[in-house]
């Protein structure tokens, strides 16, 4: 099955069943039911600009170096309130961006970002229903 039909699959899904993917893919953007606390410090080497695989760029950055509020952009659109889900992952109090964030022994980075695409009328008259676009990240 297709990374596209499993995303329209877990769209489908009730709210209260999660899809469950081999190799630790995110497949849709949920709060988690309890906040991983992550202060100021742990949140400093995540900061920074990310290059997606489409071309966009992930920025993150904390409000102050000392509370741990943590924004998330994609170029220049509208910042994110993120919260940390686990060690290496984020997710938008909106639920409109989640990432894992691999940070590398060799200084590389891997990891992905989903981010909900808003319902758009296409130039054909078709309307193109929300959905969930998952995106690796390039490098940093």
């Amino acid at each position: 099955m297709g990374v596209c039909a499993l995303l329209a699959n877990a769209q489908s899904l009730p709210d209260s069943q999660t899809v469950v993917i081999p190799g630790g893919r995110l497949q849709t953007i949920e709060l988690p039911a309890h906040k991983h606390f992550m202060n100021a410090q742990e949140f400093s080497p995540f900061r920074g600009g990310y290059e997606l695989s489409n071309g966009q760029v992930l920025y993150l950055r904390n409000a102050s170096s000392v509370g741990a509020i943590m924004y998330a952009r994609i170029d220049d659109q509208d910042e994110h309130r993120i919260i940390a889900s686990g060690r290496n992952s984020f997710v938008a109090l909106d639920r409109q961006l989640a990432m894992r964030i691999d940070l590398r022994d060799d200084g590389s980075v891997g990891g992905e970002v989903l981010m909900l695409v808003p319902a758009e009328k296409l130039a054909s008259g078709e309307i193109m229903p929300a959905h969930v676009q998952n995106m690796g990240l390039a490098s940093r």
